[in-house]
């Protein structure tokens, strides 16, 4: 399956509808920090592109995806490079055992 044909999936968007409510419709990166900044996106924290290709069912679990605002899910990549920025990977590690398995296998970065 293709990225654009995934988001276009009915799975993901009830998933993603899913997740945003779980979080209230608030971003969760603001909400570490104590702001409420509503969310505009659902980010996964495993790529989805690496999802695709080794574990199609992460693609859509909960564990792996995040409510956030435009801004902070800007945050989490860089659009140059298409790796994970930083921030991006101190999700990954968060994300525990299959976090550090994807770390293992790409190394610090995607």
């Amino acid at each position: 399956m293709a990225r654009n044909d995934f988001y276009k999936n009915p799975k993901w968007l009830r998933k993603r509808e899913v997740i945003l409510r779980r979080d209230d419709y608030l971003c969760r990166e603001c909400r570490r920090y104590g702001r409420s900044t509503p969310a505009t996106t659902v980010h996964h924290i495993i790529p989805l592109l690496w999802c695709l290709v080794h574990n199609l069912s992460l693609a859509l679990a909960s564990i792996n995806l995040i409510s956030l605002c435009n801004k902070c899910h800007e945050k989490m990549h860089d659009r140059d490079t298409y790796k994970l920025t930083a921030l991006g990977l101190e999700w990954v590690r968060r994300a525990g055992e299959i976090g550090l398995k994807w770390i293992n296998e790409n190394g610090s970065i995607n």
